[in-house]
């Protein structure tokens, strides 16, 4: 019986699979296997790293607390209520010594201030600018000396009084490990930043128990009206990553201790709407405050060396600190009593709170301004914290039937105030949530952000904040990769040659002499002071001597093109700026100066066969890399794993 096509295509088709089983396989090769295995690789490399480091920041910032403010100047603050004490309990007894808490941050201001400017002048001030810099501006570059800099400095700072929060240090710091990762693994530029914003969400997220809203606040703060959209997976794993380690250390929980529910009544939603206006004349305030005493105050003290500021802030706080003690340290214990409704908050606790927030605004002026070493997203949370409170306490005693909880105003508060002058409205929100461990309050919420949102647009608590992507130096020619930036003179020069060098006052015979002696096509004229006066190209030399009768009336000084500092060419310039430099001179070689110990010497010269050459090398290597991505991603069937990294 002959069979139709229709009927022999069933029995055709499993004849082929019998043949070739690894067609049943075709589907699942079309998964990105590899580019998973990358980012999982290099996420979990940055997370497991970070988390570690919060940890140990987080146990040490604890233990130096203790020690120096608790067991020294007798001196200890409400925690609080989600975080575990891994401390033990005060063993001295006795009244406070109040000379010794206002003494303590004047000297971690002093201690701080020395090792910053000692060391890592990039350390100074809050964190989080420093972060959006490196990730705009400095193509993800983060010294290895700053993280651990940042950490120990933070810790002075914040251990002795100052009033300053941990997730700025946390965030440098932890940014630097992507930067450091990315190096080690010899990551291109596009990947290194994404390793520095994933750091950075990791250890915010393991400092704060929020993985998600690390993971989105890493992303949005680098923008004030946009996310860095290829790093929002990056940063996903790896702040799980960091909170998984840091929990596993100290336990599951959040920062903050709430009540089991929060009752939402529509009624009561222009209450938080009259909160949310105040909370932006309080983050008007505090950035105009702060960046009062930033610049028109320390900066101005110009008797007063750099590394001594801080210490003049720390006594200011000191002296603050003699009238409202609240104002010193992170302030998570006070905005704990707010949220719980503490007994010392009294009948009229709102005046209480709305006095302490203006405090809060105060000290971190003086600690930030002054270039102490911590972040201002802490102190933000509790100065919008309490000054919520403040307005929840009010309706409360006006309304209690409308406003039965209170402390409802202090979580909100604290979010609607960072989120409107850090234009995080997203990542602050959802981070809110997490440290109350409830999204009861998500409705309020929205609409206490969305209000702050809009009236501080024109204020920024990170001035280096820029508007979009078209607005990042880091994307400024989104898809084009200049390659001769990414290349440095280090990598290219020749090593101890030197170019051939006359003096101002040589004649052009003398000129013509030494050209036709050196081994490149150029002269250097030689200055009084040892260094390079001018250069001599053979173009030049060749112009000046047609003019008839000229040659022996000019002198090396007429026709040398005179040095400026942007044609001097360093170790560490790129080769970008180098042929620049070839450009303006006219040389075809050009002598590098290196000025490592702080002195400059000659190190060798470059060329433009070697920039020619170096640049031909890193486009085919860029083109063969590039074609086989594109080979491997139209080509399903080509092994993927870690053996294709």
């Amino acid at each position: 019986m002959t069979m139709s096509p229709r009927e022999r295509a069933p029995l055709a088709t499993l004849g082929s699979l019998l043949r070739n089983p690894g067609q049943l396989l075709w589907p699942w090769r079309s998964l990105d296997l590899r580019r998973l295995w990358r980012v999982l690789l290099h996420s979990l490399i940055v997370g497991a790293m970070a988390g570690s480091v919060a940890c140990l920041f987080f146990y040490a910032l604890e233990w130096a607390e203790w020690l120096v403010t608790g067991e020294l100047a007798r001196f200890s603050a409400p925690r609080p209520g989600g975080e575990l004490d891994v401390t033990p309990a005060h063993t001295q007894s006795g009244p406070t010594r109040w000379w010794l808490v206002a003494l303590l941050p004047c000297l971690g201001g002093l201690v701080c201030g020395w090792l910053v400017e000692s060391f890592a002048p990039e350390a100074r001030g809050p964190g989080g600018d420093a972060y959006i810099d490196a990730v705009h501006n400095k193509k993800g570059l983060i010294r290895a000396r700053v993280p651990p800099l940042k950490a120990l400095a933070s810790l002075v700072t914040i251990s002795t009084g100052g009033s300053a929060g941990r997730e700025g240090p946390v965030m440098q710091t932890c940014a630097g490990i992507g930067s450091l990762v990315s190096r080690f693994m010899k990551l291109n530029e596009q990947e290194r930043r994404i390793l520095v914003v994933a750091g950075a969400a990791a250890g915010t997220g393991a400092i704060f128990r929020t993985p998600l809203g690390a993971a989105l606040y890493a992303v949005e703060v680098l923008y004030r009206d946009d996310f860095e959209s290829d790093a929002i997976v990056p940063c996903i794993l790896a702040s799980v990553t960091g909170y998984s380690i840091f929990t596993a250390v100290f336990g599951q929980g959040h920062l903050f201790s709430t009540d089991a529910a929060y009752v939402f009544l529509p009624a009561a939603l222009p209450l938080f709407a009259v909160m949310a206006i105040g909370l932006s004349i309080y983050a008007l305030a505090f950035v105009t405050f702060k960046g009062f005493m930033q610049r028109q105050v320390f900066a101005r003290l110009r008797l007063v060396p750099m590394w001594a500021r801080p210490a003049f802030g720390g006594a200011l706080v000191g002296l603050l600190g003699l009238l409202v003690p609240q104002a010193l340290g992170t302030g998570y214990g006070w905005l704990q009593g707010a949220i719980d409704g503490a007994d010392w908050l009294g009948e009229r606790g709102y005046w209480l709170l709305w006095g302490l927030a203006g405090a809060k605004i105060l000290a971190t002026s003086f600690t930030i301004g002054s270039g102490g070493s911590g972040g201002e997203f802490g102190p933000s949370l509790v100065i919008g914290g309490l000054a919520g409170g403040g307005f929840g306490y009010l309706f409360h005693a006006l309304a209690p039937t409308l406003v039965p909880q209170p402390g409802a105003f202090a979580l909100v508060g604290m979010a609607a105030m960072f989120g409107g002058a850090a234009h995080v409205p997203i990542s602050s929100l959802i981070m809110s949530c997490e440290m109350a461990g409830s999204y009861d309050l998500l409705v309020p919420l929205m609409l206490a952000e969305g209000i702050t949102f809009v009236l501080c647009r024109r204020i920024a608590i990170f001035p280096k904040q820029v508007p979009g992507r078209a607005h990042s130096p880091a994307h400024r020619d989104e898809g084009f990769v200049d390659i001769l930036e990414a290349l440095r003179v280090r990598d290219v020069y020749s090593d101890g040659e030197q170019l051939m060098a006359v003096r101002p006052g040589d004649s052009l015979h003398t000129v013509m002499h030494a050209m036709s002696e050196a081994q490149h096509p150029g002269v250097i004229v030689a200055g009084d002071d040892g260094g390079v006066a001018g250069f001599i190209s053979l173009d030049t030399l060749q112009g000046a001597i047609t003019e008839e009768g000229l040659d022996g009336l000019l002198l090396a000084a007429d026709v040398m093109h005179r040095t400026r500092d942007r044609d001097q060419v360093t170790l560490d310039d790129d080769l970008h700026h180098v042929l620049h430099a070839f450009l303006v001179t006219g040389m075809h070689v050009l002598p590098v100066i290196d000025t490592s110990g702080g002195g400059r010497r000659e190190a060798g010269v470059v060329t433009q066969a070697a920039i020619t050459r170096a640049y031909e090398s890193a486009l085919v290597s860029r083109m063969k890399s590039a074609a086989e991505d594109r080979r491997w991603a139209n080509n399903p069937e080509e092994p993927v794993g870690p053996s294709g990294l």
